[in-house]
């Protein structure tokens, strides 16, 4: 069912809303995330302490947190190359994405993976770029 693919942060979160452990434990086992994901991670949940993420209390975000973090673990990494910095930013400013969108969009493509989002613009963005790209709602359709 699944290929490889590399998880942006909105399909990293959809993962937790899933039924089945079955089918989180096989995304993840083909899977791939850019070691930016826990930046992004601390960034949103950092504002969460900020009254950004609303009902959530500075323990229940550290909790939270810690339970991300081996989820993440699990998951195989690609590192950010210094190389690549200027490649991404112009993916970046042609496409319109941010730089930490279009570093998914780059790496699926310099990698030939899939891209697995659920955001809007990454998704339209890989497409135009004829890259395969996926919700996980479609994975199991």
């Amino acid at each position: 069912m699944v290929s490889s693919y590399i998880l942006d942060l909105s399909s990293l979160f959809s993962l937790f809303f899933l039924d089945s452990e079955e089918k989180v434990l096989e995304i993840m086992k083909e899977s791939y995330v850019l070691d930016l994901t826990g930046y992004e991670i601390g960034s949103i949940l950092t504002k969460g302490n900020d009254g950004h993420v609303k009902g959530l209390e500075r323990n229940v975000i550290l909790d939270l947190t810690k339970e991300i973090g081996k989820v993440v673990a699990r998951i195989k990494m690609i590192k950010l190359e210094s190389l690549d910095i200027a490649e991404i930013l112009e993916l970046a400013l042609t496409t319109g994405l941010t730089f930490y969108d279009a570093s998914y969009v780059f790496y699926c493509k310099s990698n030939h993976m899939a891209l697995l989002t659920d955001d809007r613009e990454m998704y339209k963005a890989a497409l135009q770029l004829g890259l395969k790209v996926k919700k996980i709602d479609e994975l199991f359709h």
